[in-house]
């Protein structure tokens, strides 16, 4: 695409310095003159403190950035760019600062000495001694030992390269993720990207070949991946231990081709590594997320990837203070911390160890919010005929106090196919019909063990039928139907989705709370959740083996499993909202992922500091109530877009 109108402003404003370009120039006139250059401003954190390290050759200056709120934190050490042979702690601040809050990553900024007075490894030497102190003090920091990342810009992506490739080699320490942002992973100036981009675009062909110059004592030292790191070949020590990586790169930048090969390179030799190209962009425009628009995108972007972190140090942190259910607690929402402290007070074994008629009991037993006021609420009984094991189905229906047409949200409650009901699920049915302005049927499907799958399946496609048979009668449309649940109620919703084809229309959208979508315990999420955070990995595995029949392969069947299946685009477009701290985290999220590869509209909301069961507990955990309007908001917008067309003609062939 042509060269961003934001992008041009920026080489303008640089023009209009009348700076003379860095190699023509003393390096320390280059220094002088970078200092003169723009520099946004970051915004503000919790705490910035300078300090000084022990390095190689005397002490290394850092500037500690760390976030808001208790921590423990993710870790990032991060190398500020200039060709090794300008920049500073100030150059690299307003990065740093977007950074930290964004990913919520402590930032550890690293002064290294700049080339030409200190050549390679010196500059790599001062980074990786700064990230062992980094990982060795990482408590201290806010954060927990033995794992970070580290990242940076161009000669600092470079770097942050080099310290991922020595410590995977050393097992000195762990690095979590890789951040490259535009990075020199080559002595080459051949590629496409400098052909095109050499020249006219702040960052030039002549300049690079200037940097390399100042940096390597030896051109010889151009071969070793320390230094290039596009050297780096498949019988490297270190490629096993390589942390995983994202290598951001801008259209118009002479290193883009070079990053991008370095993306490939990583991918080819096994390690997992996402190239994202930012179309319109020059060389240096990430530290520009306060004043271009796509820099914001990519530093979001570089902060979610960062964010990934938390499985890391969540599983450190799980190892280290095992059995200490208060050390657990401090990675929480502090409210969700409180709801599980709460638990615990009550002194209820985990559903593993209870009786089916236990569980359903301290369930019944649990104090439960009271949802505001609908207008009508009826209850009645349906018949499941045609199931496998036919019978009667209660539901109770919420009715809006406005005006219709409404839609009609179909919605199962969760609790692992054994235990929940019409009652448990009351206060959420009463949130989604009033804020989501519909008819809301709550089913209550045959429990597992008594009636396993695919009864509660059936009953919950036979409800949804139903509701599409009687759209009139509930002050609806049959082509206003959505179907929702959560945690096992999500799993029912997304089996009742696939199984779409069977009705007179297509479903209008499906809410998947937290959803139950594989028969799989192996995922991240189940490592580092599956015990002190509410629902666990044996609850889990318990839930399973009551619902599915004992012996026969149901757990491969995609109405239990709806992962396995192979989805098409004609599915409804869905809300999945997925929780940090849950054990079914990942599956949720997969299955977001598998629906948009599938060609389907799906939006994945992940809320960050949460446990498993939040949604339902909007009157203690905010973000349960932001979880309940993002859905409400969906939900209406779903369902305006179909009352707002003329009613859809059944398909000829149903």
């Amino acid at each position: 695409m042509p060269l961003h109108p934001q992008a041009q402003q920026v080489i303008d404003a640089t023009r209009a310095l009348g700076l003379p370009p860095n190699h023509t120039v003393s390096p320390a006139e280059a220094r002088a003159n970078a200092a003169q250059r723009p520099r946004g401003a970051g915004p503000e954190v919790a705490r910035v403190e300078n300090r000084a390290v022990p390095g190689p050759a005397g002490d290394v200056p850092v500037r500690i950035y760390t976030p808001a709120g208790d921590g423990p934190f993710p870790i990032l050490v991060w190398y500020h760019g200039g060709g090794w042979v300008v920049g500073d702690l100030e150059s690299a601040d307003a990065a740093a600062r977007h950074l930290c809050v964004g990913a919520r990553n402590v930032v550890v900024s690293v002064d290294y000495r700049l080339a030409p007075e200190a050549k390679f490894p010196e500059p790599l030497d001062d980074c990786y001694y700064a990230t062992i102190w980094a990982s060795d003090h990482a408590v201290e920091l806010g954060g927990v030992r033995g794992v970070v990342s580290v990242g940076g810009d161009s000669a600092g992506g470079n770097l942050a390269a080099a310290v991922s490739i020595k410590a995977a080699a050393t097992g000195d320490f762990r690095v979590s993720h890789q951040l490259l942002v535009y990075p020199v992973t080559d002595a080459k100036f051949d590629t496409g990207s400098y052909t095109d981009n050499g020249s006219g675009y702040n960052l030039e062909r002549d300049g690079m070949i200037w940097y390399w110059d100042q940096y390597l004592a030896d051109s010889a030292q151009a071969a070793d991946p320390l230094a290039a790191p596009m050297q780096l070949t498949a019988g490297s020590e270190a490629i096993p231990d390589l942390a995983q990586a994202l290598v951001i790169t801008a259209e118009y930048d002479p290193l883009r081709d070079e990053g991008e090969a370095y993306g490939r390179l990583l991918n080819a030799l096994g390690v997992p590594a996402e190239v994202n190209r930012y179309d319109g962009m020059i060389h240096g425009f990430f530290g520009m997320a306060g004043v271009m628009d796509t820099a914001r995108t990519a530093m979001d972007d570089a902060c979610a990837f960062l964010r990934g972190a938390v499985d890391d140090m969540v599983a450190e942190y799980h190892q280290q203070h095992e059995g200490d259910p208060a050390a657990m607690r401090k990675l929480l929402d502090p409210q969700a911390a409180h709801v599980i402290a709460l638990f615990a007070s009550l002194d209820i074994k985990p559903f593993q160890e209870m009786s089916v008629a236990e569980c359903r009991q301290v369930m019944d037993n649990r104090p439960r919010p009271e949802g505001p006021e609908v207008g009508k609420v009826a209850d009645r009984i349906i018949r499941n005929v045609d199931g496998k094991e036919p019978g009667d189905v209660p539901i109770r229906i919420y009715t809006p106090a406005t005006a219709g047409p409404w839609g009609t949200l179909v919605w199962f409650h969760g609790g692992g196919w054994v235990i929940g009901n019409v009652e448990t699920a009351d206060a959420t049915a009463r949130e989604l019909c009033a804020g989501g302005n519909c008819v809301v049927v709550s089913v209550d499907y045959r429990l597992a063990p008594e009636y396993k799958f695919p009864t509660p399946f059936e009953d919950c496609l036979t409800a949804t039928m139903w509701a599409m048979a009687n759209a009139q009668s509930l002050g609806s449309r049959p082509d206003a139907i959505a179907v929702g649940g959560d945690s096992a109620g999500g799993n029912l919703a997304a089996a009742v989705a696939l199984a779409q084809d069977d009705m007179p229309h297509p479903l209008a959208f499906q809410l998947l709370v937290y959803p139950v979508t594989d028969y799989d315990f192996t995922t991240r999420s189940y490592q580092v959740n599956g015990s002190g955070m509410f629902l666990e990995t044996g609850s889990m595995q318990w839930f399973w083996d009551h619902y599915l029949p004992a012996g026969d392969l149901a757990g491969y069947n995609i109405f239990a499993s709806p992962l396995r299946a192979r989805l098409s685009d004609d599915l409804p477009p869905a809300l999945v909202i997925t929780a940090e701290f849950d054990p079914l985290r990942d599956e949720g999220e997969a299955y977001a992922a598998a629906l948009e590869d599938a060609g389907v509209a799906a939006n994945l909301i992940r809320y960050d500091g949460v446990i498993h069961g939040f949604f339902g507990m909007p009157h203690v955990i905010d973000k349960g109530r932001q979880a309940l309007d993002a859905a409400n908001a969906q939900l209406a917008d779903a369902f305006g877009a179909v009352l707002g067309a003329p009613e859809a003609m059944a398909a000829a062939d149903n």
